[in-house]
C-alpha cells in the first residue's frame, strides 16, 4: 500500500512537472496567433539550464522563423513574447502608441535595494517620474560637460598603447586582446562620470572596482529561476539578482561620495553632480509627486555601470575587429581622426568629435552588424489592438513584445548583403 501511494504521488509530480514545462508551447495557440517554436519544450528548457544558449543565432533563427509573417508568438525559456518584426509596426509600438509599452520585463525582487529604482526597470507612474526629473540631466550641454572626463581615459588607453608598443620593441604591429583592453577603458569612463571616482584600469587592472563589477555579470541560473519562478521563495531565503558583493560595494562608494561632496562643497563634472543638482532642485522648487532620494541616484549610478560596461566593451571589440580586417577603411578613418586633431591643436574637443562623420558611419555600422542588444522587449501594460493585414491581434495587459534587433539589421530586405561591413550605408546619402 505504502509504495502505491508513492508510486501515485510520483505520478502526480511527474504530471505536474511536465504541465509546468509544457503549458507555456501552448500559450499562442491558444490565444489563435501564429507561433514559430524553435525548440521543443524539453529542449528549451535543458538549454536555459546548462547555459547554452547562442543568444545571437537563436535571436536569428526566430526571426527566420515565418518570412511572410509580420507577427508571430515564439517561446524562450518557457517565456511567451510577441515577435514584431515589421518596421512600421515596431514604430507604432515603440513611438506613436508608446503609453501602452511603457514597461520592460522584470524578475526582480521590489525590494531589491539597486535595481528597482532606475529608470530601466521601473514602471509605470515611478518610471513617468524618474524621466521627469532625470531628462534635463541627458542634454548636449551636459554630455559637452562630462565629455572632458571621458578623454582623460583616452589619453590613458593610448598611454598604454604606446607603453606596449615600445615594451615590444620589435617596431611590428602591436597585437592586444581587445575585449580586456576595452573593459578596463569602459570600467575606467564608468567610474569617473557615474561614480566621481579617478581609476587607470591600465596601471591597475585588478582594481576593486572592475573586480566587483566583473561580480554582476557572475550570473547565476538557480537565482534566475528562483527569481522568475518562485518569487516567494526568492524572497524568504533573500535570494537577489546579483552576489552580494554587488549589494554592499556600489552603494557605499555612491553614498561615500554624496557624503563627502555635500561635507565639503565639492563640484565635479559627472552623473552624479548633475542627479544631486536636480534632487537639490527639486527640493527648493517642489513639484507634486516628484521625489529624488539619493537610494534613486545609487540606483541610477548603478545602472549606467551594469548596463554600459558589458555592452560598450563588447561594441568596441567588434568595431576594432573590423577595422582590423578592413585596413582601407580603417586608414580612412585615421586621416579623419588625424585631420580632426590638427584643428584641435592635438586634442578632440565635444564639438570636433560631432563633426566627424565617418567615424559616425564606422560606428553606425558597427553596431548594425553587432548590436549589443540582440533584441529588445516591452510589456503592454494596458490593452492593445494591433492591426496586421486586416488582422486584429489583442495584445493583453503584461504581455510581452520581442524587438528583433539583429534579426532586422541582418535582414537583406533592409540591408543588401547584410553580412558585408560597410559603413557607407550611413552615409548622407543612403541613412
Amino acid at each position: 500500500m505504502f509504495w502505491l501511494i508513492v508510486g501515485i504521488l510520483a505520478v502526480i509530480l511527474l504530471y505536474k512537472f511536465h504541465n509546468y514545462i509544457v503549458s507555456p508551447f501552448s500559450y499562442w495557440k491558444n490565444k489563435g496567433i501564429d507561433y514559430h517554436l524553435l525548440h521543443d519544450p524539453y529542449t528549451d528548457i535543458f538549454k536555459f539550464v546548462t547555459n547554452t544558449v547562442n543568444s545571437f543565432e537563436e535571436d536569428l533563427a526566430n526571426y527566420n522563423g515565418m518570412p511572410d509573417k509580420k507577427v508571430y508568438g515564439i517561446v524562450q525559456f518557457r517565456i511567451p513574447a510577441l515577435l514584431i518584426k515589421d518596421p512600421d509596426l515596431l514604430k507604432q509600438v515603440l513611438i506613436k502608441d508608446f503609453d501602452h509599452f511603457t514597461n520592460h520585463s522584470n524578475i526582480l525582487r521590489e525590494d531589491d535595494p539597486i535595481l528597482t529604482k532606475n529608470l530601466f526597470i521601473s514602471r509605470d507612474k515611478k518610471w513617468h517620474d524618474t524621466r521627469t526629473i532625470l531628462s534635463p540631466v541627458f542634454t548636449a550641454n551636459k554630455m559637452r560637460i562630462i565629455f572632458s572626463l571621458m578623454a582623460s581615459c583616452g589619453d590613458q588607453i593610448v598611454a598604454y598603447f604606446n607603453k606596449e608598443y615600445e615594451k615590444q620593441g620589435n617596431g611590428k604591429p602591436l597585437e592586444i586582446e581587445f575585449k580586456s583592453t576595452t573593459a578596463r577603458f569602459t570600467n575606467d569612463v564608468i567610474a569617473t562620470t557615474s561614480f566621481g571616482l579617478e581609476i587607470d584600469s591600465f596601471k591597475n587592472p585588478e582594481n576593486e572596482f572592475i573586480k566587483t563589477g566583473r561580480a554582476i555579470f557572475d550570473f547565476s541560473i538557480l537565482r534566475f529561476i528562483l527569481l522568475h519562478k518562485f518569487p516567494t521563495i526568492a524572497k524568504i531565503f533573500n535570494v537577489k539578482l546579483m552576489a552580494p558583493i554587488v549589494y554592499d560595494f556600489f552603494p557605499k562608494v555612491i553614498r561615500d561620495a554624496l557624503k563627502n561632496r555635500r561635507e565639503n562643497n565639492i563640484k565635479r563634472p559627472d552623473m552624479i553632480q548633475l542627479m544631486m543638482e536636480a534632487k537639490e532642485s527639486l527640493e527648493k522648487n517642489p513639484v507634486k509627486d516628484l521625489v529624488l532620494e539619493d537610494d534613486d541616484i545609487i540606483s541610477q549610478a548603478f545602472v549606467f555601470f551594469g548596463a554600459g560596461f558589458e555592452t560598450v566593451s563588447v561594441a568596441m571589440s567588434f568595431a576594432m575587429y573590423e577595422l582590423a580586417i578592413h585596413p582601407e577603411i580603417q586608414k580612412r578613418l585615421q586621416e579623419e581622426c588625424i585631420e580632426n586633431f590638427k584643428k584641435g591643436d592635438g586634442k578632440i574637443t565635444y564639438e570636433l568629435l560631432q563633426g566627424m562623420k565617418y567615424l559616425d558611419m564606422v560606428v553606425s555600422e558597427s553596431f548594425r552588424k553587432w548590436p549589443p542588444a540582440t533584441a529588445l522587449d516591452r510589456v503592454c501594460n494596458k490593452k492593445y489592438t494591433l492591426n496586421v493585414d486586416n488582422q486584429e491581434i489583442v495584445i493583453e495587459p503584461e504581455m510581452l513584445i520581442n524587438c528583433p534587433v539583429l534579426g532586422i539589421h541582418r535582414d537583406p530586405k533592409y540591408y543588401p548583403n547584410p553580412d558585408k561591413f560597410d559603413p557607407e550605408r550611413f552615409n548622407d546619402e543612403n541613412k
